[in-house]
């Protein structure tokens, strides 16, 4: 920011300081905030009932990520690839940086104070207040103050990337009301929304004294100051990145923190293909793998180490919207693509039941964006649904209220007969032809031709089956890996016919799907909408699901939103993964909690000294 810009802040920031003096001392402020429940843990809980208050501190746990990264500043445009623990849509995955309000991992949506002592809502939304607790301080002793916080809102809500500014886009203003204190105006048609609290309180709070002189626009490989847990230890660009637990951390006795991240060191190294990474865990070179290849967990970790209890896999307990697992997407700004009949003949031709069946039924055939959860759509729509789609009646498709959405029938041999005349049909309809054996269009005589951009190898190469069907019909294809700098900048520009991105949604998904399918976001050139959706009807359920004010309401809207999606076609949804495999080297220890609505092994976990002296002993005999 600029030195103007930064006299301007000033004042400001007086002025509110003392005209919200008296507001702020009207306010009563909680200890958290729910939204499908009322809060789990009461104003005087001590942990989180799934950590163990008192785990030993030490160790260290490395941990393998998919590709390469070149930016330290999540909140840069263009963005460049952010480093491991550096999330700054996840806050539970950003390690150097504290946020006002942390989420307890066994329940859905509920937000409890970390940098923030209090937090508040007014009774008809129109504000959303937070009380900063006094003892917060930076990594090099600064304290922590509410000139931090309203700086980095600044910046959230003028300058940073689009998936973090979209998600703040409901603030019409924000004040300092008190010493500690501040509050955010919610414009009126935004009111209704309650995971505004949680979609406001979850950004990272940067200090003003190190960014105000730095362009928080630009990508950088400069360290930051933090106040979180973690600090950069060291780092290799693009290949690695060691972070080291800050021993004095000023909030490592809050109830959200006791009993998290007790690593003395988290360490990420990066690879270019999943099979590697195996081999990596495998070679100790590793200690903790999420595998999600189905031959590989069946058939790799076979070897002495499992077999003596030097080595584990485990399911880990999570319960969770599962949503799709690297379904296929295409890219609207072609005017192919923009046919729903062409479309639908791409999803009919798509057999994943096979796909499942030949990689160990690893994996279940997805029929919904929120796979085996509630928020899921069943059966024809109801009256709650009705009321969100009777207005777009006419800009949907006629069978999301007449049909039940259904995967195509499997055939059972990776192609289905009826299927393929079907498509076949419908190409033509859609006025491609087939001349010597090549599907053509019948007036541009332009070829039909596919060509699928995957992040990894192991995933253009599950393409295949999917390819020798395109074939079928006539259309030929290729699946190209490029490098992850260059996947991710096609994935930006458009550079590519069809994609493939997981979408894992939590129980609260407003920001996600917001941020992939909106068309404000297909305008943002690095935004998340890859395959630049724009449809009036999916930007009004959009709005349905924002300003859901009842959880009957907002379940209701979520599966409006789900049927259309999943009618249009816009996605191959195929297939979804519905557990989680680690295998990991034994030198760790937990509690045995049951279900998490989202995994925390990373933050909850401890080095246990007398396990990992077993698998030394082991490895050296």
């Amino acid at each position: 920011m600029g030195d103007g810009n930064l006299r301007r802040f000033t004042l400001l920031n007086a002025l509110c300081l003392v005209a919200g003096s008296a507001l702020a001392s009207e306010i009563e402020y909680e200890h958290g905030y729910a939204f499908l429940s009322t809060p789990k843990y009461p104003v005087d809980f001590k942990h989180f009932d799934y950590v163990n208050p008192d785990a030993p501190k030490g160790g260290r746990m490395r941990i393998p990520a998919m590709g390469s990264w070149d930016n330290f500043n999540p909140l840069s445009v263009p963005g460049g690839q952010v480093v491991a623990g550096l999330s700054v849509e996840a806050p539970h995955w950003n390690l150097l940086h504290d946020a006002l309000i942390s989420q307890a991992a066994d329940e859905p949506s509920t937000i409890y104070g970390r940098l923030a002592e209090g937090i508040a809502v007014a009774d008809d939304g129109s504000w959303i207040a937070f009380k900063l607790r006094k003892n917060a301080r930076w990594h090099d002793g600064k304290p922590v103050t509410i000139d931090d916080v309203y700086f980095s809102y600044t910046i959230f809500t003028t300058v940073a990337s689009p998936t973090v500014a979209t998600p703040l886009e409901p603030i019409e203003s924000f004040e300092v009301i008190g010493p500690r204190e501040i509050r955010f105006n919610i414009r009126e048609s935004d009111r209704g929304d309650p995971l505004l609290p949680l979609r406001i309180g979850s950004k990272p709070i940067l200090a003003k004294h190190y960014w105000e002189s730095r362009d928080v626009t630009k990508t950088t490989v400069e360290p930051p100051v933090g106040s979180g847990p973690y600090r950069i230890k060291d780092f290799r660009i693009g290949r690695s990145i060691r972070w080291e637990r800050v021993k004095d951390y000023w909030g490592e006795d809050l109830p959200v923190m006791r009993g998290r991240f007790n690593f003395d060191e988290l360490k990420w190294d990066y690879f270019r293909d999943d099979q590697v990474q195996t081999e990596a865990l495998k070679g100790d070179v590793i200690d903790v793998h999420e595998e999600n290849l189905p031959r590989l967990w069946e058939t790799a970790y076979k070897f002495p180490p499992a077999e003596a209890g030097a080595f584990r896999k485990q399911w880990l307990p999570v319960e969770k919207p599962w949503g799709l697992w690297w379904p296929i997407f295409w890219n609207l700004d072609q005017p192919r693509f923009q046919d729903i009949r062409v479309r639908e003949a791409l999803w009919l031709v798509s057999d994943f039941p096979y796909l499942n069946w030949i990689n160990y039924d690893f994996y279940h055939t997805a029929d919904s964006f929120f796979h085996g959860s509630e928020l899921a759509s069943r059966g024809l729509p109801d009256q709650n649904e009705l009321k969100f789609l009777e207005p777009i009646r006419h800009l949907v498709p006629p069978r999301v209220f007449s049909e039940t959405y259904q995967p195509p029938p499997n055939g059972g041999r990776g192609w289905h007969r009826e299927n393929l005349i079907k498509a076949a049909a419908l190409l033509e309809e859609a006025g491609w032809i087939m001349e010597d054996g090549k599907l053509t269009h019948g007036q541009t005589r332009e070829l039909f031709h596919v060509r699928l951009v995957a992040v990894s190898p192991a995933l253009a190469s599950s393409f295949i089956p999917y390819m020798r069907n395109l074939e079928r019909l006539g259309i030929t294809s290729t699946a190209k890996s490029p490098e992850i700098s260059n996947w991710l900048f096609r994935m930006r520009s458009g550079d590519f016919d069809g994609g493939a991105i997981w979408f894992l949604p939590d129980y609260t998904p407003t920001h996600l799907i917001a941020n992939n399918f909106s068309s404000a976001t297909a305008e943002h050139e690095y935004g998340n909408n890859w395959s630049n959706m724009r449809d009036p009807a999916i930007d009004h359920l959009i709005e349905c699901i924002k300003t859901a004010t009842t959880y009957t309401d907002y379940v209701a809207a979520i599966r409006a939103f789900d049927r259309v999606m999943l009618w249009n076609f816009y996605f191959v949804p195929g297939m979804t993964k519905t557990r989680i495999g680690l295998a990991h080297w034994n030198r760790y220890n937990w509690v045995e909690a049951g279900n998490l609505k989202r995994p925390a092994h990373v933050q909850t976990w401890w080095f246990d000294r007398e396990r990992a002296a077993a698998v030394t002993e082991f490895q050296s005999n």
